[in-house]
Parts: structure tokens; sequence; C-alpha cells
């Protein structure tokens, strides 16, 4: 039986729609129901800037649930058999379901994740394309995206706006657990993964996303919250090898230390790091470089002066 589509797209207010749910309207496989979860001190600004289309219905998640929560509440409303998030400013490609779907038309059950590489737009007028290296076959997620192999950003990435799966699975294994944050999406494939041990991850080299980075989004947070990072690496990837624990703690807790301009949460990450993993190489030259903007930033002024 074919599948059947239902797209859900979670938003805290963004004041226009209409490009995320116009890529989905224009997919060459039909979409057969868009459903867009939105904070519900936003649901006036989302009816105003949804297109006029019966597929849509906007739903509405108490103030403060979060994205995770959000894509939840879509998911056990849905009614297709096949779910595909879209991240509130992000887009796809017109063939992005129809290629997502042949690839895994041989699959027999509900066992499977498709993802693809993306176009990353932003800031200003940049592009590039992520991931450089793509998940290999029966290759574990958490091995995949915290396994730190090269100085640089977007090495590996299963983002949101790039994931279709089974309704049956979305159900299965709830997004939102109790330790998820700040990793919405690492969280619900590492427990997709070690739930369904036989689980397909598909990832397509093919760029059938795009994310675009100017801005705020419902998926991205800048605050300082170094210490939920540490605490969501111990939780998560304590089963994992010392190393991929290791490469973790020195690479997402020390970026959201820099965004604070914290020295001293690049400190507790690194030491954590050592403690409680092996990190690696790149890793830890990457926590060293990070410390060193700090510092930097911190005697610039004093230099100007």
């Amino acid at each position: 039986m074919k599948p059947t589509v239902s797209v859900v797209i979670a938003t805290i207010g963004r004041p226009s729609l209409t490009g995320a749910i116009r890529s989905t309207l224009a997919q060459t496989y039909p979409v057969d129901e868009i459903l867009v979860v939105a904070d519900e001190t936003a649901e006036a600004d989302v009816r105003v800037s949804v297109p006029d289309d019966d597929r849509i219905r906007v739903l509405t998640t108490p103030a403060g649930g979060g994205p995770a929560r959000s894509r939840q509440l879509g998911i056990d409303a849905a009614s297709g058999t096949v779910i595909a998030l879209l991240d509130d400013d992000d887009a796809w490609q017109p063939t992005k379901l129809a290629r997502q779907l042949a690839a895994v038309e041989a699959f027999d059950g509900d066992d499977w994740i498709v993802s693809s590489r993306m176009v990353v737009r932003g800031p200003g007028a940049r592009e590039r394309l992520w991931p450089r290296r793509l998940i290999e076959p029966g290759e574990l997620v958490a091995e995949y995206l915290f396994r730190f192999e090269r100085l640089g950003f977007g090495n590996a990435n299963l983002q949101t706006s790039t994931l279709c799966f089974p309704t049956v699975l979305g159900r299965s294994v709830p997004w939102g657990g109790a330790y998820d944050q700040p990793h919405d999406e690492p969280s619900w494939l590492i427990r997709a993964q070690r739930t369904n041990p036989d689980l397909h991850v598909v990832h397509l080299p093919e760029a059938l996303s795009i994310y675009n980075v100017n801005g705020s989004s419902v998926s991205r947070d800048t605050s300082d919250r170094t210490a939920t990072y540490i605490r969501w690496g111990l939780h998560y990837l304590g089963p994992e090898s010392p190393r991929v624990l290791g490469d973790y703690l020195c690479t997402s807790p020390v970026s959201a230390a820099v965004s604070a301009g914290s020295l001293g949460g690049v400190m507790r990450a690194v030491r954590s790091a050592v403690r409680h993993g092996r990190p690696g190489v790149f890793a830890l030259a990457y926590a060293a470089l990070n410390a060193g903007r700090i510092v930097l930033r911190l005697l610039w002024p004093t230099a100007r002066r």
C-alpha cells in the first residue's frame, strides 16, 4: 500500500510559515495533511499566515512546551502512515519526499528512518552543503554524531527538517523525554536505535532540505546552558564508548560556554570529558581553541584601553 504522508511543523509564532508550507504543497509526492503545531499564545499569528488549503490543520500546545513536545502532539494527531518533520523557517526541495520514500520502499516493517544532506543558508548570503559525511549502514547514531574526527562544523548531521519515518515509530518512541534537552533530535534518534536494534537509518547524498540559519528558529537556542549540555552527555552517552563521551563533552558543552563567554564553563566541560571519557586530539584541540577565543574576548577591551 502506498504510504500516506503527514507533515508536522512546530512553530512558536513565526510571522509567516508560507515558505515552509508551500515547499510541502509543491512536493512531487502528494502530501495528505500538514499539521502546524503552535504555541497557544501564537495561534492567531499562525492562522493568519497559513495558506488556504483544506489539508492544513493548526493545533495548539501549552506555552513553553518546547518544539519536541509540539512535534509529538502533531505525530499523535496524524492520520498518515509516515511522518515528515519540518522546522518553521526551513523548506524542502520538490522531490524530497519522493526520493526518501523510494529509498525505503524495500523495507517490510516500520524500523526505518530516512534523512538527507541539506543546503545551509546564512548568515547573510553564505551557503554550504552539510553534512560532509553520511552515516554508514549499521553505524550507531551516537558514534556518527559525536565522535569528533576533524575540526570544523557540519561534519555529521541528521537535522530535523530532513527526517522522515513511520508514524508507528514516532508513537512508540515519543519525542520530548525528560532528559532530551538540549538535543531533541539526537535524543530521539539514539532512543529509537536503542529501542529497535534492527533500525535502518538511511542517509541520502542529495541535498533535499534547506536549513535557514538567519534569525531565530523553534529549533535553536543560543542561551548558555553548559551544565545542561554536560548532564545530557553523561545521561545519553554514558553507555557509549569513552571516546564518544569524551569528544562530546569537549565540543557541544564548550560551544554553549563560548556563547556566554564562560571560561569556567569550558574548564568544567573539559574536566568532565577527562574524568568520564577519553577525548580524542581533535576534540581537545577544539576545547583549547575555544578557550583561547574567550580569553581574547576578555583581553580585547583591556588592550583597547
